[in-house]
């Protein structure tokens, strides 16, 4: 299965997985959370998976999906909402292969 990854260094990873959590915790769009725990978000994209975890040096995001163009497209939909939620930060999502 086609996956990306992406380590945004930063020692608010914390925040910023407590913000997604609350905001995709109500389920935009239709998002349907699969998983939490105090480090790790797991949320259900329809076509894709995204993963989003918390160390006390970064968010670690990974999107994975069956079809490299819907990989391509829910990674460019996920780098612009944390891109969003992180502009105070500057944070950059830059996706590598998983």
């Amino acid at each position: 299965m086609p996956a990306v990854e992406a380590v945004l260094g930063t020692p608010r990873a914390d925040r910023y997985l407590a913000q997604l959590t609350s905001h995709l915790s109500h389920r935009p769009g239709g998002l349907q959370v699969l998983a939490e725990d105090a480090d790790t978000l797991v949320v259900d994209l329809g076509p894709a998976t995204w993963t989003i975890r918390a160390t006390p040096e970064a968010l670690v995001l990974r999107l994975d999906a069956d079809d490299p163009q819907v990989l391509e497209q829910q990674s460019q939909r996920v780098a612009h909402r944390v891109e969003q939620i992180a502009r105070r930060d500057g944070l950059a999502v830059t996706w590598q292969p998983a």
